[in-house]
């Protein structure tokens, strides 16, 4: 009687896993979320104009501190970077078996798109309501865990493919630039709403002191995101934009703030870029140096 080998019978064949496990699912569930908010944030923008008892001002005409109208048009530039960002992190070829960068920033992106519509709620109540303050708190500092994060993991997005690593540093760029400034800009709308000048002696001194308040977060900035171009760039626009403001309303001492602003800020660039260059940092083997 014949029998049949067994000499094989230590080879096992086992088949790839075609599932996701509960991390995945609830990491790609966050994924989700953030295009959620992201489109949340035009919706609300349409929703504000209308519903809203009140209309948003700017200029000279309403603030030395606010830029002309025509200034606010990066919202919609912000957006657009949103929702390429969210679109792109949101594929499921991005998800890994190990929590990764896109991961890590979709939690504070998400708490940034979702306090876009809250902004604009406490603006219906008007431009002077201290609420809005309380909010941009809450955006400038999940852009400071967002950034913390995204500098640490420099070596990991240099392996992306360019456009998404385009994406992701001109969203962050361009939105923290513009909040950062703008939190500065309301303080300044809340302090002249509360009866301060703007053009006396006193009035300069404090709008000069916001100025110079503003600008030292945007270093803290520069050097926190070692040195984006983006969000200097971003923070230019903006105080170019209040030093119009400025100029119209004939405050030429806030003018020249503006230029000081803008001049540190290019000048801490210039300085942690020459800094990195002549100390860098080692990178993992295997992968290519953030240029």
């Amino acid at each position: 009687m014949r029998t049949a080998s067994l000499t094989d019978t230590g080879s096992v064949s086992i088949p790839p896993r075609t599932t996701r496990g509960t991390d995945e699912k609830r990491r790609m569930l966050l994924r989700s979320v953030l295009v959620v908010l992201a489109v949340g944030q035009p919706v609300s923008s349409l929703v504000f104009d209308r519903l809203s008892p009140t209309t948003l001002q700017s200029g000279a005409e309403f603030s030395p501190l606010v830029p002309p109208g025509a200034w606010f048009a990066i919202w919609g530039v912000i957006i657009l970077l949103s929702l390429g960002y969210a679109l792109a992190q949101a594929r499921p070829s991005t998800l890994t078996p190990l929590p990764s960068i896109r991961d890590r920033v979709a939690g504070p992106l998400s708490v940034v798109f979702a306090c876009f519509g809250l902004w604009l709620a406490t603006a219906s109540l008007g431009q002077d309501n201290p609420l809005g303050l309380v909010v941009f708190v809450v955006i400038i500092s999940a852009h400071v865990v967002a950034w913390t994060r995204v500098v640490r993991a420099r070596d990991e997005l240099a392996t992306w493919n360019p456009l998404e690593r385009g994406l992701l540093y001109g969203l962050l760029g361009t939105y923290s630039g513009w909040t950062s400034m703008a939190f500065f800009v309301q303080i300044g709308t809340v302090v002249q709403g509360s009866g301060a000048p703007v053009d006396t002696a006193w009035g300069q001194t404090w709008q000069v002191l916001v100025l110079l308040a503003a600008s030292g977060l945007a270093v803290a900035f520069v050097l926190g995101s070692r040195a984006s171009i983006v969000y200097a760039a971003t923070v230019t626009y903006a105080l170019i934009g209040v030093g119009i403001s400025a100029g119209a309303a004939g405050l030429a001492l806030l003018v020249v703030a503006c230029g000081v602003g803008v001049s540190f800020v290019w000048a801490s660039v210039v300085v942690i870029r020459a800094t990195d260059a002549r100390h860098p940092t080692p990178t993992a083997p295997g992968t290519a140096r953030r240029r």
